[in-house]
């Protein structure tokens, strides 16, 4: 009998260590939705939806290969320059790390494909933080290249 109770602790304890280190927050499940909306908005070809889940602000910012963009509208006025629906193409992307920096950030990174109907792809690597600002999940820093 104390071997079966034993036993039955001893799986229990192992289940509850296993669902605790391998289950995600809600932060983190909120972050990974957040990028899903990112490539829905995105494949829509509706930018400023997209551009609507950047933080408010002018300390918000967007860096690439060519410089840094401050603040939200001005981000959303290079998207609208750069990207017009027209080369927006399909969007994937693929976490590799959610990292939690405090209570309202985390560093993401990964990677992202752009895919198009010529069956060209541009690959690359992205890298940021996000903001919890009012229980929200925004884009506060966005670094991406290929």
């Amino acid at each position: 009998m104390n071997y079966l109770f034993r036993s039955l602790l001893l799986t229990a304890t192992l289940f509850f260590i296993n669902e605790i280190a391998f289950s995600q927050s809600k932060d983190v499940k909120d972050i990974i939705a957040l990028m899903r909306t990112e490539e829905e908005v995105w494949n829509k070809g509706d930018i400023d939806a997209y551009v609507n889940l950047y933080a408010p602000g002018d300390s918000t910012r967007m860096i690439y290969t060519g410089g840094v963009t401050r603040g939200k509208d001005n981000i959303l006025a290079f998207y609208k320059k750069y990207w017009p629906k027209e080369k927006m193409g399909h969007l994937t992307l693929q976490h590799d790390s959610i990292e939690k920096i405090s209570d309202k950030f985390y560093y993401v990174s990964g990677f992202f494909t752009v895919s198009y109907p010529s069956g060209k792809e541009v690959k690359g690597r992205f890298s940021g933080l996000v903001k919890k600002i009012k229980g929200k999940w925004y884009l506060y820093t966005d670094h991406s290249g290929s």
